[in-house]
Formats: C-alpha cells, sequence, structure tokens
C-alpha cells in the first residue's frame, strides 16, 4: 500500500513538475547566467564567466577585503579566492595584502573591470526590458518585489543563524 501511495504522490509531483517553485528559481538562474556569459563574452575583450558578476557587483569603489567580499558575495572564501585570483589575472581587480594583518587582502575594481562593470550593467538593463517587454511592467515590479521579500526573509534567517553561531562561540 505504501508503494502505490508514494508512486501517487510522484505522478502527482511530477505533473505539476513545470511549475515547481524550486525548479523554477534553478532554470531561471541557470538560463540568465548562461545568457550573461554569453553576452558578456561577445561584448567584453577577456573571457567573461557569469560567476564573475556575484563578486563584481559587491566590490564598492573604496575597495573591500576578501573576507567582507566572501560574506557578500555569498561564497566559501575557497571558491573566492579562485575567482579573485582569475579575475587578477585578466586585469579586471587587484588585491593588496592588508599591512595590519597579512591574512586580509583589499580587493579593488581596476578600469577594465569598472568598464566590465558597467557593460554588464546596460546588458543586464536590456535582459530586464524584454522581461518587461514579456511579462508586462506591473507584473514584472511584482515580480521583483516578491523575490525581493523572499531574500530578505532568506538573509534574515542567516543572519540569525550566524548571530546563535556567533553567540554560542562567545559563551
Amino acid at each position: 500500500m505504501k508503494k502505490k501511495k508514494l508512486e501517487k504522490e510522484l505522478v502527482d509531483y511530477m505533473q505539476h513538475n513545470d511549475r515547481n517553485w524550486g525548479r523554477l528559481i534553478a532554470v531561471t538562474k541557470r538560463l540568465s547566467d548562461l545568457w550573461m556569459q554569453r553576452t558578456m563574452n561577445e561584448k567584453a575583450d577577456a573571457p567573461f564567466k557569469a560567476s564573475f558578476m556575484r563578486f563584481l557587483t559587491n566590490i564598492s569603489l573604496e575597495g573591500v577585503t576578501n573576507q567582507e567580499l566572501a560574506r557578500r558575495a555569498m561564497q566559501p572564501k575557497q571558491a573566492m579566492s579562485r575567482t579573485v585570483k582569475e579575475m587578477e589575472a585578466l586585469g579586471l581587480i587587484t588585491t593588496e595584502r592588508s599591512k595590519r594583518d597579512g591574512r586580509s587582502s583589499k580587493i579593488t575594481l581596476t578600469k577594465e573591470g569598472q568598464k566590465l562593470l558597467l557593460t554588464a550593467k546596460k546588458e543586464q538593463k536590456k535582459l530586464t526590458d524584454t522581461y518587461k517587454a514579456l511579462v508586462g511592467e506591473n507584473n514584472f515590479a511584482i515580480a521583483v518585489d516578491v523575490l525581493y521579500q523572499i531574500t530578505a526573509y532568506h538573509e534574515s534567517l542567516n543572519e540569525s543563524d550566524e548571530d546563535s553561531e556567533r553567540f554560542s562561540i562567545i559563551q
């Protein structure tokens, strides 16, 4: 009996999989990353990876420490280090070791990195305009508001997790 119930649940799930929230988010992320990589490789002088965007968009004009960049980009330090090395080799960023703490570096955008970021911004706007034409300006604004609220919710969960981890370490 349990096998039939499980089968029924799976059949029901699979019949509605095209509207599954988790699948839609994952597929949208993957397709938009592919679009960005393809578009930027046509526009940029250097090879471009979609993974660069989560780092480039989190470096302020004054620069950022490697720890802060890993936190903002929500990436493990090891993955961040690999991408930072690639971007530095391409001349998109510079890193400078902290004189106070040798484990920390300050990361800043080069002129090439700034140009690449602005090119990406322009191309992203074109995609956003396409989405607005596809679903309508109002529906797009609603979608952005909903995703913003969902993101804020998850970020607040992560903050409370980090706070409890820090608190337990202090005690």
